[in-house]
């Protein structure tokens, strides 16, 4: 009865705190509701997420709100009632806020007993939240090295996945990334079921990028050799001494190719079963994500194709190769977080058949990581766009990046004005059709915020 009680007064506080900070438009409550909830009550979020009655939990330094986004959708499609949070609040605090958000006027949780919660999970989170979960399944996308200032070296990361993942119990299945020799030897630490997504042929190249962040066997620190690498330090790899062997992935990406920057054609293969797709998600990055939902969903017992049907219809979540249109134009969002995602989406733009007016916007939040030296691990020199806008908090370090790397817009000019609004309205005055902007986390989420504030889309957590 007591815990019924602490539920009941955690879930109306946070809910009332979702309704004020909605209702005084401060922002969506994603977090200060979930805040409110864990200090009326801190096992809000282990007390829900165990009460459903499947858990599956993704995370990594890259795609985890698509990735969360496509297996709630196979789930959704199967007939399954799903429990996620898509806002991308991923920290125990945006984990409660959903709870919250789900939870029925008397605080109890509504058809518990049935939903299925897929909820992706903050690298550093995962390690502190899974020893006091039961989850069905653990997806581990990858390791990047990613907001260094706060994570550390992914090293430390993989060290403290690799001793909550031992500790898990053999009824929890974890899915792993086998291109991601990092991965693959903390998914090896599990002592119960592990499944494998990657690729087959993707791939050509058997050289590192440069700033490619593992090189040697996490297991004996001997050099990795790549038969292929598909991006950064992604690939079919062997350790020499034979200390880590990549697994042979369940569910493979045989072939894949973008098609502009929305857009992804691709083939996957499980179980004798080989089907191709074309995805309305950007660049070969969301190929492993989709690999990594329908292996998930094969997993939970949906088959492959089925789960493909379903994610092939699933548009990208915010700010993640979305699309919003403006009265100048329409605007693509590309976030970028990253050496490996900032990379990744220059390859995007590099290979459009024609050149695109571009903004990039950085900013240097904590959920950017202050530190932005990683700019210096960006390849701008692939950068030719039509004309070029830089903007964000740090638009003077953008501008000396591009400066070093040579970049030279169509136009010949390269506009810089700090914050979000003003480089946006200079971007847009100067566009000649469909224009991308390459933007941080906190940039995403304030071009949106001014998007949204001149009526040109929704706030991200409408829909939540």
């Amino acid at each position: 009865m007591r815990r019924r009680i602490q539920r009941a007064a955690a879930t109306t506080a946070a809910r009332a705190a979702a309704a004020v900070s909605r209702l005084t438009r401060r922002g969506g409550g994603t977090a200060i509701s979930g805040l409110v909830a864990q200090a009326v009550w801190p096992h809000y979020v282990p007390d829900g997420l165990n009460s459903l009655s499947r858990l599956v939990l993704v995370s990594g330094t890259n795609g985890k709100t698509t990735t969360t986004a496509l297996i709630a959708a196979a789930l959704r499609a199967a007939g399954h009632e799903v429990w996620t949070n898509p806002t991308g609040s991923n920290l125990e605090r945006g984990i409660a806020a959903a709870l919250a958000r789900r939870a029925a006027w008397h605080g109890g949780q509504r058809r518990e007993r049935s939903a299925v919660g897929v909820f992706e999970v903050d690298e550093w989170a995962l390690a502190s939240l899974l020893p006091r979960l039961s989850p069905t399944l653990v997806v581990l996308l990858n390791l990047f090295r990613d907001q260094l200032d706060r994570y550390g070296e992914i090293d430390t990361t993989a060290g403290a996945w690799r001793q909550v993942v031992a500790g898990l119990p053999d009824t929890t299945t974890v899915l792993a990334n086998a291109d991601d020799p990092l991965v693959a030897s903390v998914a090896e630490a599990h002592p119960g079921r592990v499944d494998w997504f990657g690729s087959d042929r993707l791939g050509a190249a058997a050289d590192l990028d440069p700033w490619a962040d593992v090189r040697g066997c996490p297991t004996c620190g001997e050099p990795l050799v790549y038969d292929a690498v598909a991006f950064a330090h992604l690939g079919r790899w062997r350790c020499p001494t034979g200390d880590l062997v990549r697994p042979s992935p369940d569910v493979a990406i045989a072939a894949a190719q973008p098609r502009g920057v929305d857009r992804l054609a691709l083939t996957l293969t499980a179980d004798g079963w080989q089907c191709e797709a074309d995805v309305p998600l950007p660049g070969l990055y969301s190929a492993y994500n989709v690999a990594a939902a329908v292996a998930a969903a094969r997993a939970l017992g949906i088959g492959p194709a089925q789960a493909l049907d379903a994610v092939a219809q699933t548009g990208p979540a915010f700010g993640r190769a979305e699309v919003i249109p403006t009265p100048h134009g329409e605007i693509v969002l590309l976030l970028t977080k990253n050496p490996t995602s900032a990379n990744q989406v220059l390859d995007l733009l590099a290979a459009e058949p024609e050149q695109l007016d571009t903004l990039v916007l950085l900013n240097d939040g904590v959920a950017d990581g202050e530190d932005v030296s990683w700019i210096w691990d960006v390849e701008f020199e692939r950068l030719r766009p039509r004309r070029l806008t830089l903007g964000g908090r740090r638009a003077h370090d953008l501008e000396l990046r591009v400066k070093y790397a040579g970049v030279q817009p169509l136009d010949g000019s390269v506009a810089v004005e700090p914050g979000i609004a003003k480089p946006l309205d200079r971007a847009l005055s100067r566009a000649d059709g469909r224009m991308a902007v390459v933007a941080t986390y906190t940039a995403m989420l304030d071009v949106r915020a001014v998007c949204v504030a001149r009526g040109w889309t929704t706030p991200y957590w409408s829909d939540a």
